[in-house]
Parts: C-alpha cells; sequence; structure tokens
C-alpha cells in the first residue's frame, strides 16, 4: 500500500487512546452498552465513544450431501421486513465458536453434518462492538430431526441450489452483511473452486 494522507501529523493507527473513565449505559440479552471517555494520545483532546460488547457470532455456510444450501427465512426487527440468510447466532457463555456453530445448524435447520471447515472471522462493526463472526462450512448435511429454536424465533428453512442463491445475492436480494461476508469467505477458500464445479453441475 501507499500511505496518501495522515492526520494529526505522526499519527499511529496502533497508538491506543487513554481510558479516562467508563459506565454502563444500557445492559440487555444481547449486548451491554458502554460510554467511555477516552483521550487522544496525538492531540490530547478528549472525547466520548459509545461501544457495544457481547458474544461472538457464528455463520454456517451449509450444503446438503445432494448439493443444496440450506437457507432460512425470518422476519427482522431491525428493519421491519423479511430476510433470506444462512443458519447463524451467538455463542453462549463458555462455549466454542465452533461448537455454537454445530448447534445453531441443528437447531435452525434440523440438518446436521461431520464435516466441518472453518473459514474465518471478521469484526461486525469495530467502530462500536467488540464481538467478531466466525464464519464455518458444513459439507454432506443429513437431516436430523424437528427445529429446535427460542420461543422468540420464527422461521421456515428452504432448500436453495447454489446457482439460484449466486442470483439471488446478484439481484440483492441478500442484503445482511455478515451473510454476505461469510460468501466472501467461502469464495476464498482453497477448496471452492472444486466444490463450486461439483454443484453447478
Amino acid at each position: 500500500m501507499r500511505l496518501l494522507h495522515r492526520h494529526p501529523e505522526g499519527f499511529d493507527p496502533a497508538a491506543a487512546w487513554i481510558q479516562e473513565s467508563e459506565s454502563v449505559r444500557q445492559d440487555s440479552r444481547l449486548f451491554r452498552q458502554i460510554v467511555a471517555q477516552r483521550r487522544s494520545p496525538h492531540t490530547g483532546r478528549q472525547h466520548a465513544f459509545y461501544r457495544l460488547q457481547g458474544p461472538d457470532w457464528v455463520n454456517v455456510v451449509a450444503f446438503t450431501r445432494g448439493g443444496d444450501l440450506l437457507v432460512v427465512e425470518q422476519f427482522r426487527h431491525g428493519i421491519d421486513a423479511p430476510t433470506l440468510e444462512i443458519p447463524g447466532g451467538g455463542c453462549d457463555a463458555g462455549e466454542a465458536p465452533a461448537e455454537a456453530a454445530r448447534r445453531e445448524l441443528r437447531e435452525e435447520t434440523g440438518f446436521v453434518s461431520d464435516r466441518w471447515v472453518a473459514l474465518g472471522s471478521c469484526t461486525p462493526n469495530p467502530a462500536t462492538q467488540n464481538n467478531r463472526c466466525h464464519t464455518f462450512l458444513a459439507l454432506d448435511c443429513e437431516a436430523d430431526g424437528a427445529l429446535a429454536l427460542d420461543p422468540a424465533e420464527e422461521l421456515q428453512v428452504w432448500a436453495c441450489s447454489w446457482p439460484e442463491w449466486e442470483a439471488r445475492m446478484r439481484r440483492g436480494e441478500i442484503h445482511h452483511a455478515l451473510v454476505l461476508a461469510a460468501f466472501q469467505f467461502l469464495g476464498l477458500w482453497e477448496g471452492w473452486p472444486a466444490l463450486r464445479q461439483r454443484l453447478e453441475l
């Protein structure tokens, strides 16, 4: 990369801001909202920053033994509209991301897999959130019973061919940012060209 600008002069992105104070503004089931007063190590000026602390999340790109992608559709209250997504959710306390991925796949789709690949992780919104979203690939998934949803969860499960899913992404019908990030990870996986060729037959 080639540096084009730096402000202020002497700016070092790795220099941590100085913590002056911190208080919990709200503590909910999903996040703790923190108000942090921090001082710039470069200018000495103090600013308030709002931070969300929460558990890590998982996403599962799951293909059945027959080559279909497992997709869930549910109503999302943030946008007051339904979305097409892949199985996923939050890690329980003390639960490793790989364990959470297996649990979420089983709970939301009724499918299980013995073939798993860790594709990578990302920070959903590093400007305000401290958690990560881990993406896993589950292959040769097979049905293993009924869904096991939380009381507030309502969804339907679809089996979607890869060409149809890719077309939906191109048309902008898949708009959940973390779902799109999961397929970016899939596209970077070394085994994707061979898998894609099999899915498109």
